[in-house]
């Protein structure tokens, strides 16, 4: 059985009945024991929704703003609920979209935590660029946030809302092959369509966005990964999101000297 289990989770922001979605989404995470949630598109209002309603069940929250609001019509940001405590947590700003109808700052928000079996653990998550131009750019910053030196003796994983089709835009995600990531995904289900995005009554889904990165030589940790949060509300009328979320079962048990 995996020891931990993390979910990542575009929510939609406050789109639709968003309240009713979150507390959906919050009882799915309940009752399969996930133990991390990231999540995107998060106004702060949202945010306080979600830590006194939707998660209240995670003690440990954290907030990354990427977004005042100024050039924007409403401040945006990526959160991260947890049943375990942080050791340090923060975000570092990797560039605003240069399509002027979406100006938002991206960022990366990490986490970094110490487990019972004594390793460390640093949770990456994102929201990459929807500009072509910017999506290499922003698989780049990632790279440099993980690979400082604060995160050395860590397992990484990196996840969110990349933009990008990880299945089909191989040049995008270069540098994290050359550098040894993996995707967990296609390391564990092959060619198995993992399809997160769109996800509309009208349309089907087309490609798979949202996910995880490991290193390589731990992929031997991962004991599943799988879809979640796909099963509609409301008699079958209100999706939870327009994404569908993925979870991924970490085998972290064994002692981090073996």
């Amino acid at each position: 059985m995996p020891s931990l289990r993390i979910v990542t989770q575009n929510i939609w922001n406050v789109n639709n009945h968003w309240q009713k979605r979150a507390d959906a989404i919050g009882q799915n995470m309940r009752e399969l024991d996930v133990d991390i949630i990231c999540i995107q598109e998060s106004a702060p209002d949202h945010f306080e929704y979600l830590r006194s309603h939707s998660f209240r069940g995670f003690p440990h929250a954290y907030y990354a703003a990427s977004d005042d609001g100024s050039l924007t019509p409403r401040p945006q940001g990526l959160a991260i609920f947890s049943r375990l405590a942080a050791l340090e947590d923060g975000k570092v700003e990797i560039g605003r979209e240069l399509e002027t109808r979406n100006p938002w700052m991206r960022i990366v928000q990490y986490m970094q935590v110490k487990l019972p079996s004594g390793h460390s653990l640093a949770v990456f998550n994102t929201h990459l660029f929807l500009s072509s131009a910017q999506k290499l750019s922003g698989i780049k910053s990632c790279l440099e946030v993980m690979q400082r030196a604060q995160f050395a003796d860590c397992i990484h994983l990196l996840t969110g809302d990349f933009n990008i089709n990880l299945d089909t835009q191989p040049e995008y995600l270069a540098p994290l092959a050359e550098h040894q990531y993996a995707d967990i995904w296609t390391a564990k289900n092959g060619d198995k369509t993992g399809y997160t995005d769109p996800y509309h009554f009208d349309r089907p889904l087309a490609k798979r966005i949202d996910g995880f990165f490991m290193q390589r030589d731990r992929l031997d940790r991962v004991m599943s990964v799988s879809r979640v949060n796909m099963e509609p509300i409301n008699d079958g009328r209100l999706l939870l999101s327009d994404h569908i979320g993925v979870m991924a079962g970490l085998d972290l048990d064994h002692k981090a000297s073996e």
